[in-house]
């Protein structure tokens, strides 16, 4: 069963092409990654499987997510089916966190969204609330959450935000999950740590992941399919083996080529 349903989805703005004609249908419940070089529109596809397509822009096409026709949703639509069901997770915790404000509220905040509670329900599930997101922190592995909660976003290292930013999207169980180049400013250790909790919590909870990234090592490691884009447009999707033996693409063999350097 298809999870993300892409048939000649154009996404433009003025003149502009952001998307070209994407066609794609990706498995539920597997492990996407979506690669290509600077410029070819990855956060733009990640940003759309998440209904979130820039504002004013032009969108044709089809795009189905998780059962949902998202180009006929008006915009307040799409923003209930991220609440519920679509996920789109920045590179960066400081563009996804309000830097004056505690991860604890954060915390709140997406509990509140998850649960549809009134600001009075929060205030009375407040500890509960606090208690559920400890236990997620804990699980991604970070053995002092409290710390984590009490702080502000820049009293944190980068790989302390990632999770912490996982640790929400989480709580709100997810179907789809996007996740655009999600070890970008970690080291090797902490981003094949982030990556082997991603997939660990997808196996658990059964949702789709869809990754943005330039790294071929994560590419050969978690994806079960492989989308190469250029400039917008889908050059070539195939699986791992067949990708790494040869690709069919020049923008696939050129990365390939530079990883293999």
């Amino acid at each position: 069963m298809s999870a993300l349903v892409l048939d000649d989805f154009t996404v433009r703005v003025g003149d502009e092409a952001l998307l070209g004609g994407v066609s794609l249908e990706l498995a539920e419940g597997r492990t996407h990654a979506v690669i290509g070089e600077r410029g070819s529109s990855k956060t733009v596809l990640l940003r759309c499987l998440a209904g979130m397509w820039p504002e004013g822009a032009d969108v044709d096409g089809t795009l189905r997510a998780d059962g949902l026709d998202l180009v006929s949703l008006t915009a307040r639509q799409r923003l209930a089916a991220r609440r519920e069901r679509l996920l789109y997770l920045p590179p960066s915790g400081r563009e996804a966190l309000n830097p004056v404000e505690r991860i604890d509220q954060h915390f709140l905040d997406v509990c509140s969204v998850r649960a549809g509670w009134t600001d009075s329900r929060r205030r009375v599930r407040r500890e509960s609330l606090l208690a559920e997101a400890a236990a997620a922190l804990t699980k991604l592995g970070i053995a002092d959450p409290e710390r984590v909660l009490a702080s502000i976003p820049d009293e944190l290292s980068g790989g302390m935000r990632k999770r912490a930013l996982i640790a929400m999207a989480l709580l709100l169980k997810p179907a789809v999950l996007a996740a655009d180049d999600p070890t970008s400013g970690l080291d090797v250790t902490i981003s094949r740590q982030i990556l082997d909790l991603l997939a660990e919590m997808q196996g658990a909870e059964g949702f789709t992941l869809v990754i943005a990234t330039q790294d071929l090592g994560i590419v050969a490691h978690y994806a079960s399919t492989i989308t190469v884009l250029k400039s917008g447009t889908v050059v070539e999707h195939t699986d791992p083996v067949s990708f790494f033996a040869h690709p069919a693409s020049d923008t696939g063999a050129a990365m390939l080529a530079r990883a293999r350097v």
